[in-house]
């Protein structure tokens, strides 16, 4: 392999890392967004308030016969499920609120990390100005 095709070859490469590096950034700045908290929050609200409407069906279904061999398919159905998908709703909710609170530490932290340089900035200006 001669010396300007290896060249060559370096540069793609590095061209390649800084595209990845680029998309990776770009995604975890997507993940920070509020729209992925809105994407857990209206699912899991839905799931949870589905999922009560489908036990109650289960158990209104129930309560109309009055043989208890004909009561089961009703609380596997309505019953089952619907808390299937209140646990999965709830699950979504918890995740988008602990996401919520995590986005929110991580931008106090920022400003008092901000702030800190600030002063430290000034504190050296002062100091450089004294010297």
């Amino acid at each position: 392999m001669t010396a300007a095709r290896a060249e060559r070859v370096n540069d793609l490469v590095v061209a390649r890392r800084a595209r990845f590096r680029d998309a990776v950034v770009r995604l975890s700045e997507r993940a920070r967004s509020t729209e992925l908290i809105k994407m857990l929050l209206l699912p899991g609200a839905f799931f949870v308030v589905g999922g009560f409407v489908f036990m109650f069906f289960g158990w209104y279904g129930a309560a109309r016969t009055p043989r208890e061999i004909e009561q089961l398919p009703y609380l596997i159905s309505g019953g089952f499920i619907g808390l299937g998908m209140v646990f999965i709703g709830g699950l979504l909710l918890a995740s988008g609120f602990w996401m919520g609170m995590l986005q929110r530490f991580s931008e106090e932290a920022d400003e008092r990390a901000q702030r800190r340089v600030d002063e430290l900035e000034q504190r050296l200006g002062r100091s450089a100005k004294r010297a």
